[in-house]
């Protein structure tokens, strides 16, 4: 049996760059619209009823462009941020596909963070109208790397941000404004950091309304990110077009679920999924003033592609990262 690398979060730094990250996000959204990948609905272990307030989600793909068989093993740790750690820790293994010898433990942290912030910015490739002014709600890391990705697509006008705390705006501005020299702004209240913004993004762990159909103008899409349910009904409900990522993850978490356990919701009203929608399955906008929201959720086949672009760049080049035994970085060596 082959040795298998172990992938540090600080080989995933120096060995694929954010652009690289929406270019594979892409690819991979349109090979799973093509039927080229394999990847059932997430399992959630809750762990909550044995008194740890901790989830981890199990998420498997097969993506046969890239001879990859893989799991993503991720799961978020609300003690951990007094702990120094992040609160998303995840790890991802890559097997082969006709042996299933192991190729790569990788870690799973920055992978989840770039793919997060690739997912929303390859949606509003497709389904924005107009992209002057972005406004992000949850300034954490994955707010960052949301505005970080936009910045690489699209020639922004403007970032806003708009967040709970204080300190999370001023990092949130701190990281984003060394990376353009567009304004980068916070606001104290999400009605007005929302007010005539092309594209919203909310990514925070709420399960209550952060936007509200009054607030927004006609023709902005929203992305949201969340597990939960962070817009309010009424906007989802009169939207002229709602998208996913994962059909079958989306009827059990995500903007949508609530809407899907009431009954005001169905499949059918959901326009598509976002690979349909690159393979022109799936309508895309059809006029310039439509109210368009997303609820991208995570797909374990990105990390997977992800994981395995790095895997295959470390292959092809001298750097020696075979070890047998070592231990996953967990703290970020990147600044966010």
């Amino acid at each position: 049996m082959k040795e298998a690398l172990i992938i540090t979060q600080r080989d995933v730094e120096e060995n694929i760059s954010l652009k690289e990250v929406i270019d594979i996000v892409e690819k991979t959204y349109r090979w799973y619209g093509e039927g080229e990948i394999i990847m059932p609905t997430k399992i959630t272990l809750n762990m909550d009823s044995l008194g740890l307030p901790n989830w981890l989600n199990s998420m498997p793909a097969y993506i046969r462009p890239l001879d990859v068989v893989g799991i993503k093993w991720v799961g978020g740790f609300k003690e951990n941020k007094g702990k120094g750690l992040p609160y998303i820790m995840g790890q991802i293994l890559l097997n082969n596909p006709r042996t299933g010898e192991l190729r790569a433990l990788v870690d799973g942290n920055l992978i989840t963070n770039m793919r997060t912030g690739a997912q929303s910015a390859v949606f509003a490739k497709y389904l924005a109208s107009k992209t002057d002014i972005l406004t992000i709600i949850g300034g954490g890391t994955q707010g960052i790397f949301t505005a970080l990705c936009m910045l690489e697509l699209f020639d922004l006008k403007e970032i806003r941000v708009s967040d709970i705390s204080k300190d999370a705006c001023e990092h949130f501005t701190k990281i984003v404004s060394q990376k353009t020299s567009i304004p980068v702004k916070a606001y104290d209240s999400n009605e007005e950091a929302v007010k005539d913004a092309d594209i919203i993004v909310t990514a925070t762990t709420a399960n209550t309304p952060l936007v509200y159909k009054k607030w927004v103008k006609p023709g902005v899409f929203i992305s949201s990110i969340g597990s939960y349910q962070e817009l309010e009904e009424e906007l989802i409900l009169k939207a002229d077009k709602r998208y996913v990522d994962h059909m079958g993850q989306n009827l059990h978490r995500g903007e949508f679920y609530n809407c899907f356990q009431k009954g005001i919701l169905k499949e059918s009203d959901i326009t598509g999924e976002i690979g349909d929608v690159i393979c022109g399955k799936a309508l895309r906008r059809e006029r310039p003033d439509e109210i368009i929201v997303a609820s991208p959720i995570g797909m374990g086949c990105l990390d997977i592609a992800t994981g395995a672009i790095i895997y295959n760049r470390i292959l092809e080049s001298d750097n020696e990262v075979i070890m047998k035994f070592s231990i996953i970085r967990t703290s970020s060596s990147v600044e966010v």
